[in-house]
């Protein structure tokens, strides 16, 4: 602990004292008293371009003088030191910004807020050097960051145009995100030029990533920048913030339920931002959250990792199968989101109950269906979650319902293909839901979907597919990726899937579940069906769904948009 002295002359506190443990005593001013705070003033500032940032109030003499000396400029101050600020009796004017937070990472988020809220002037630190030997880790970080925005003018120059070259370039955010890799290779059929930039902790608007950003707006002129499912998007808004004052396009393309995901991103939205969804229902949904930009964009497949070829490949005799499904039994999920939202035992009942109501309702929207069938059918729960969750906890009720509606409603269809001594793949709740079942089936642990599912989809005749309830009018990838391996799959109908193939020849959907042990008896012994539903449904998936042609069509609708704006 430091100890502090203030030292008097005249009845006027002249310098501080500051005595710590194992080092030696500083001094805010020292020799050279008043002038040598005065020295620190700057001598090139321009109100015109920069934003003054002191670090560190010190006895307050160069603090008083600026404020003379620029008396319109707007100012910060930067200082966690409260005993000193207590010894010398601060108060903040109220025309100053004064960020007294522990956390070097906030106060550079603080200040590039207010960088953006002030025509995006160059910071310009005054340091205080005393400052520097109190907490060099704190101060030299944020004079490093200030200091780094003065090296460039980048605000004029990232007002070039976007998308109206015949060369097209993005700003990946590189992330462990399995689609990423497609996402590249896309680029590259294409032809886009791409560059990345490294998301590290998931949190965009972190000071490194800005700075990386920035410099490589500069120097590469992206004509967007784009990520997946918003990873890593700041709730605070810097990024949004930063979107804005560059004017740069801001795609967001969703490969899971946006809403799940978007929840807490309420009033973030900016005309740059372009999100793009593979389920159509969720256009109008996302547009009523004030997200105006939104497009319908089905998932794709990877043609050179699902091919026929892979079933040339040695695999585990155990992974041949007359029938299979690979998934999650959810029975984990449903219990961990339960656990995140803290929702009482008593009303275990009732969430189960709204869970397997939600399978049959004709809503698609989770959030929706809970606040109006929800609230008719379980007034009581329903007005818990509205009156005690928080934004996280409604999430997780949300995600947890979706979950357990899930859990129900595969453990129903995937009883209907027990008769033929099934493979099911996944997480070890298959043993506890079917413990007592009869009739044999076989259990496979979960399965890498970039190193192995490639190549255990041939060697299933029928590869069966049930939907999650989170996508109640669109499909999954699994309609894609096994017919692009040369393979058969059996799916539940999906509305989504009309503008996807041609049912009953491209591809063979069951309309309920009463419906599956006839279908699946009919291929397995037709093989000449079969074997022509695989043909075409590969042709159809070659042609259309691929990821290329997603991105393809992202940055065709990209290019409509710019030409029209």
């Amino acid at each position: 602990m430091a100890r502090l002295t203030a030292l008097y002359e005249n009845n006027i506190c002249v310098d501080i004292e500051i005595k710590r443990e194992n080092a030696l005593p500083l001094n805010l001013l020292g020799t050279g008293g008043k002038n040598r705070e005065i020295a620190i003033l700057p001598k090139d500032f321009d109100e015109n371009k920069h934003l003054a940032v002191f670090l560190g109030y010190g006895m307050g003499i160069a603090f008083a003088e600026f404020r003379k000396q620029f008396p319109h400029a707007p100012l910060a101050l930067v200082d966690k030191e409260n005993d000193i600020l207590e010894t010398l009796h601060f108060s903040c004017p109220d025309d100053v910004l004064f960020i007294n937070d522990e956390d070097r990472h906030n106060a550079v988020k603080t200040l590039t807020r207010w960088q953006n809220q002030n025509q995006q002037k160059a910071l310009y630190p005054i340091v205080n050097p005393c400052y520097q030997r109190l907490d060099k880790d704190y101060y030299g970080y944020l004079r490093d960051q200030a200091t780094a925005s003065q090296k460039f003018n980048f605000w004029e120059k990232a007002k070039y145009t976007k998308f109206q070259s015949s060369e097209t370039k993005l700003l990946l955010i590189s992330s462990k995100y399995f689609l990423m890799g497609e996402v590249e290779s896309a680029c590259k059929n294409l032809g886009i030029k791409y560059r990345h930039i490294q998301l590290n902790n998931d949190e965009l608007a972190h000071s490194d990533f800005v700075k990386q950003l920035l410099e490589e707006i500069i120097s590469f002129k992206p004509d967007a920048l784009i990520t997946l499912n918003h990873l890593g998007v700041d709730r605070e808004g810097v990024l949004m913030d930063l979107i804005n004052k560059l004017e740069l396009p801001f795609i967001s393309w969703f490969v899971d339920n946006p809403h799940l995901i978007l929840y807490s991103y309420e009033g973030l939205t900016s005309p740059y931002l372009h999100i793009f969804t593979w389920d159509l229902d969720n256009v109008p949904s996302l547009k009523a959250r004030g997200f105006t930009n939104v497009y319908y964009l089905p998932l794709g497949t990877d043609a050179t990792r699902f091919q026929p070829a892979n079933k040339k490949k040695l695999i585990s005799p155990s992974w041949v199968s007359a029938v299979s499904f690979v998934g999650n039994s959810m029975i984990d999920k449903v219990q961990k989101r339960l656990d995140a939202c803290n929702l009482p035992q008593k009303f275990y009942d009732d969430f189960f109950a709204l869970a397997g109501c939600f399978i049959d309702s004709p809503k698609r929207i989770a959030e929706k269906f809970i606040l109006e069938d929800g609230k008719k059918l379980f007034p009581a729960l329903i007005q818990y979650y509205e009156e005690h969750f928080n934004t996280e906890e409604k999430l997780a009720f949300e995600t947890g319902m979706t979950w357990e509606a899930t859990r129900v409603y595969r453990l129903d269809c995937v009883k209907q293909i027990l008769d033929f001594n099934p493979l099911l793949v996944g997480d070890e709740g298959w043993n506890v839901f079917l413990k007592n079942e009869k009739r044999p089936w076989r259990w496979n642990e979960p399965i890498s979907y970039y190193d192995e599912l490639p190549y255990f989809y041939p060697h299933s005749t029928i590869n069966f597919n049930c939907t999650s309830m989170q996508m109640k009018g669109a499909s999954n990838q699994r309609i894609l990726d096994v017919p692009a391996t040369g393979s058969f799959v059996l799916t539940d109908y999906r509305e989504q899937m009309e503008n996807m193939f041609d049912i009953g020849t491209e591809i063979i959907c069951y309309n309920n579940k009463e419906e599956i042990p006839d279908l699946v008896k009919f291929y397995l012994n037709h093989d000449k069906e079969r074997e022509e539903v695989i043909q075409k449904g590969r042709e159809r998936v070659l042609k259309c769904h691929t990821w290329t042609h997603r991105m393809d069509e992202i940055i065709r609708t990209m290019k409509t948009f710019y030409a029209q704006n």
